[in-house]
Formats: C-alpha cells, sequence, structure tokens
C-alpha cells in the first residue's frame, strides 16, 4: 500500500504502539508524514478551551512516549493535543484537514459487562472517514484466550 500521510490518534493505551509502529512502516518508502493525535474530550458543562491540566499532562506524556516508539523505528512524527467534545469527529476532522490517505487506530482488548467492544471512536472513525481506516486490536489477554466459548 502506497500511502504517505497516515493519522494515528493516540489515547494512552496499550495498542497505541502497536499502531504508531505499523504506521512507521506502512509510509517507510514513501518517506511520508505520520501525524500522532491526542484528543482531550471536554465535557459539554465546560468551555472547550478549559485549563485542564492533568489531563493535558497525560496528553503531553503520551505523544513524548508515542515520539520515542516511532525513534526506536528510525522515523520522526509530527503530534498535536487537542480538545474537542468527542474523540471520533475530531479524529475525522483531523484526517480531513491535513488530507490523510489512511488512519491508523489501536484498538485495546476491553470487555465491559463481559463482552468485546470498539467504543464509541472506531466505529465512527470508521463511518465517517474520508479515508481508509485500519483497526490494530492488540492481542487477547491470556486469561481471555483460556476461558471456554
Amino acid at each position: 500500500m502506497g500511502v504517505s500521510n497516515v493519522l494515528v490518534p493516540v489515547s494512552g493505551d496499550t495498542a497505541d504502539e502497536e499502531a504508531v509502529r505499523l504506521a512507521c512502516n506502512l509510509v517507510r518508502k514513501k518517506r511520508g508524514l505520520i501525524y500522532v493525535l491526542y484528543v482531550i474530550e471536554v465535557e459539554r458543562q465546560l468551555p472547550l478551551d478549559a485549563e485542564l491540566d492533568l489531563r493535558i499532562r497525560k496528553g503531553e506524556t503520551v505523544l513524548t512516549y508515542m515520539e520515542a516508539i516511532a525513534k526506536e523505528e528510525k522515523y520522526e512524527v509530527d503530534t498535536e493535543l487537542i480538545q474537542a467534545r468527542e474523540m471520533g469527529p475530531a479524529i475525522v476532522d483531523e484526517a480531513r484537514d491535513r488530507g490523510v490517505g489512511l488512519i491508523v487506530m489501536g484498538v485495546p482488548y476491553k470487555t465491559p459487562f463481559g463482552a468485546f467492544s470498539l467504543g464509541d471512536a472506531a466505529p465512527y472513525v470508521l463511518r465517517n472517514a474520508p479515508c481508509a481506516v485500519w483497526l490494530y486490536r492488540e492481542r487477547m489477554p491470556k486469561e481471555v484466550l483460556s476461558e471456554p466459548r
């Protein structure tokens, strides 16, 4: 696949690292651009530009770690931290604004209420993204693998 620009939304979940590695490997031949995006969801009762110091620090820490992962892959990434009402629309808007050809999203293996879930952002991005979308779902935990089906 000859993609030159990729958006990798990250949230601090365990699947983010592999999503960044995958993006680096996909664009390496074309020396394309990788944008790593961290979205802080701001509750509706707060102004969109509210000072959310703890969440901003977490986002900056996650982005710094993703830069280090890319550096291990001998690649540089552009990072951005934004505040938005919802993650899914923010990711789609960034993809559209940056004209990326691919979004690579890491999806942790989560089982809220006993059933696997993609959460809210991934289905929204799959439905609305203007470009191709790849989901990287992390491996099932060993305890889930050993459960009878």
